[in-house]
């Protein structure tokens, strides 16, 4: 039912227009036509031995850009091409299967992965595709302007350099999974020399005389973002956090901040609510996806 072709040249052009959309299905899609027209020779050739055209009944179906590494591939865009309601009903499920089978078979490939801002059109054709949503980011924004400032703020400690061990041992403590790596002093060092990081907005939270959580705002293209933000497991469900919160927040408006964004994982029901209770709304929604080979 379904079959692949190898991307060429010519057919970048004989697709351009499709390509040219390829933010339309995802807009975290990456545009296959921009690095192709701004690379050498070589990388050429790379990314059109990445780049499929599936085919359903001989008919082009979509376009699959990938960047390929071993285990894991790196979907960098899935492009419809011509309109997906026709094959409303069509069953997806052996799109990926011959994709990887065109795919260099020295590579010994265990998934791939596709980073998409979730819409309705994408959850569906990804779902009957076989993918799987392993982790969906939600993107919250806050007018600080909206926000009732504490009566009662949490004692703070603004970070500084002789504190990095002390960082480095809250924050391991605070986001500690078995999917995360744990920092290090080196990882603090390079993060304090970007320009994105403000000192004035980076936290301890002092709390019976230790540490036991951490906070800050850092910035990136004129937007500002909370991240590492947490407790200590030990002191959350405690109403604690929502102090820290707050305490944070009335400092990044003094600063001049109006508007305050963060990325939380949906899953984590805690979290969202806490946010949602000092007045962040959802903006919006980015799923990892992932195709588990058999």
């Amino acid at each position: 039912m379904f079959s692949t072709e190898q991307l060429t040249a010519k057919d970048l052009q004989l697709y351009r227009d499709d390509l040219l959309q390829y933010d339309k299905f995802n807009e975290l899609n990456e545009s296959l036509i921009d690095f192709y027209s701004r690379s050498s020779l070589f990388n050429k050739i790379q990314y059109r031995s990445g780049a499929r055209i599936i085919k359903f009944v001989d008919r082009p179906f979509m376009i699959i850009w990938s960047e390929t590494r071993n285990y894991n591939v790196k979907v960098r865009s899935i492009i419809p091409i011509g309109n997906i309601e026709d094959y409303e009903g069509v069953v997806f499920s052996g799109i990926m299967d011959q994709f990887r089978e065109s795919l260099p078979q020295h590579l010994d490939i265990h998934q791939f992965e596709y980073l998409a801002l979730q819409n309705e059109v994408n959850k569906d054709i990804l779902t009957r595709m076989g993918y799987k949503m392993r982790r969906g980011i939600l993107k919250m924004v806050l007018s600080l302007d909206q926000v009732d400032l504490p009566y009662d703020k949490a004692l703070i400690k603004k970070f500084k350099i002789e504190d990095i061990k002390a960082r480095v041992d809250i924050q391991n403590q605070i986001f500690d999974n078995k999917y995360r790596m744990p920092i290090n002093t080196t990882d603090i060092l390079i993060e304090v020399s970007k320009k994105s990081y403000i000192p004035e907005l980076s936290f301890f939270y002092l709390y019976g005389g230790k540490y036991i959580g951490y906070g800050q705002v850092t910035t990136n293209n004129s937007q500002y973002f909370l991240v590492n933000f947490g407790l200590i497991p030990e002191y959350r469900g405690k109403g604690l956090s929502k102090t820290f919160l707050l305490t944070i927040l009335a400092k990044a408006k003094e600063y001049g901040i109006e508007t305050l964004l963060l990325e939380v994982n949906e899953d984590n029901e805690s979290a969202v609510n806490l946010y949602h209770s000092v007045g962040f709304i959802d903006d919006e929604s980015t799923c990892t996806w992932i195709y588990y080979c058999t």
